[in-house]
This record gives structure tokens, sequence and C-alpha cells, in this order.
């Protein structure tokens, strides 16, 4: 094994920021806006939109209603509905908060109105 002992030559702009040190009090004072989490959104996998009759020419969904994974969240196994055995990318994705395909096509501003 080979250890190189030359010292190292780094060259620090001197407009760089100072480096805080990691070995003694830091002057680096944090709030607690500092650590704060930002909102996890809730995700729901609703209907499957697998088709199955693609490769025929055809469209054929399976029926299946929502999402159920078939393990333990965490485990691969939970990314798999045991329903209907299809992965959850094939399930319609609902974020909450977030516009969904529904009210996308059912907005009173894409309804013509005659009159």
């Amino acid at each position: 094994i080979h250890h190189d002992l030359s010292p190292h030559n780094h060259n620090i702009p001197s407009s760089a920021p100072p480096i805080p040190s990691t070995n003694g009090p830091s002057s680096i004072h944090t709030t607690l806006d500092d650590h704060v989490v930002p909102y996890k959104k809730m995700v729901r996998y609703r209907e499957c939109l697998k088709n199955h009759a693609a490769s025929m020419g055809g469209n054929a969904t399976d029926g299946c209603g929502e999402f159920m994974p078939s393990g333990e969240e965490g485990n691969i196994e939970a990314l798999n509905c045991s329903a209907c055995n299809c992965h959850t990318n094939f399930h319609r994705k609902e974020i909450e908060g977030a516009p969904s395909s529904w009210d996308c096509y059912h907005s009173p501003q894409h309804i013509n109105r005659i009159g």
C-alpha cells in the first residue's frame, strides 16, 4: 500500500466564505426555522389503469378499484397490488392538494354553455 505523505496544496480564493471548524464551539447559530421539515403530501393510488388488451390493439382494464399493498410498507412486496397483482405505477396516483385529472375534465371553464 502506497501512502502519499507529501503535503497537499489547496488553493482557496480569498473571496471564499470561511470554513467553519468542526472541533470546538461553533460560531454558527441555528434556529428552529433551520430544522423545519417540509409538509409531506399524502399520496393515494386509486383504480388500476393497466391495459391488458394493448398487445391486441384493444382496451381492457381488470376493474381493480383501489390499490391494496401486498406487504408491509417499506417492503418490496408493498409495491404490488394484492387485488390485481399490478405494480403501483399502473394505478392512478392521487396527491393531496394537487388537482386531479377529474378536476381538469370537469371544471366549469371546460363545459360549453348554450346561450
